[in-house]
């Protein structure tokens, strides 16, 4: 990250207290409250979301010292509390989030999101059950709860029913067809599941992001000689991280019932 620097005394630039100089200089006591409070969620939310979970709680756990921090900052902290396996804090903080009643519906799904990331897919299942209660018209809310519901040992036929939902909501998603299709392997319901993603493109392909959704249809796509889209797939595994946040939870580790 490009390292920014605000007009503040060396002196506190070089105390050792503080991670690193960006913090240093973001609680600059020329400063008002706020305007340092401001800076240090924009440092915090910059560190998350490229992967430095310490300072990232660092400079958010100063900012919300100094007053309420956005809930886009306080679901940033939860996520980097659970990076750091400190999991009660994290799952407090979303559970504070999940109840407030104040959160957009996208907001809702990050925690719901972030509750599976710490092995919570039925406090997930419920944050997402409380969205489709407020709008039951949100594709994504419809397929998370499918995800969240399979992770929590429910019948898998539930999982189906809810992506299929999702599909109905929003017919042109990529991934909602890549998910139903692994679902749909899984429960070795091969024929359908390449019906499902039949239409779909090699570029369409390439824009699905669920590595062990890929990689079950490729395995199907080289055993029925669809070479083309089994290389998509490849080539679309390739390219992804090997570990994916929300909300691409893929339907893994489930029996199928």
């Amino acid at each position: 990250m490009k390292k920014k620097y605000w007009k503040c005394s060396e002196e506190v630039q070089s105390q050792e207290s503080y991670w690193n100089a960006e913090i240093a200089a973001a609680e600059c006591p020329n400063d008002s409250p706020s305007a340092n409070r401001d800076r240090l969620v924009s440092l915090g939310l910059e560190y998350s979301k490229t992967g430095r979970p310490l300072e990232s709680v660092d400079a958010l756990e100063r900012a919300s010292l100094v007053g309420p921090i956005p809930d886009e900052a306080r679901i940033a902290l939860a996520a980097g509390y659970a990076a750091l396996r400190r999991i009660d804090l994290a799952r407090e903080l979303y559970l504070q989030l999940a109840f407030s009643r104040r959160l957009s519906a996208d907001l809702m799904l990050q925690v719901a999101g972030g509750l599976a990331e710490i092995d919570a897919p039925q406090m997930a299942l419920q944050v997402c059950d409380r969205v489709i209660e407020e709008d039951a018209t949100i594709a994504q809310a419809h397929y998370d709860m499918g995800l969240y519901s399979a992770a929590s040992g429910n019948a898998l036929y539930v999982t189906e029913a809810l992506i299929r939902r999702a599909i109905q909501l929003d017919a042109d998603s990529v991934q909602y067809r890549v998910g139903l299709a692994a679902l749909l392997i899984q429960l070795r319901r091969e024929d359908e599941a390449l019906e499902t993603i039949r239409e779909l493109t090699v570029d369409q392909i390439q824009k699905a992001n669920c590595l062990t959704c890929l990689g079950r249809i490729e395995a199907l796509l080289d055993r029925r000689g669809n070479v083309k889209a089994a290389q998509a797939c490849r080539e679309r595994i390739a390219k992804l991280p090997q570990r994916q946040a929300r909300p691409n939870h893929g339907i893994s580790g489930v029996n199928a019932t």
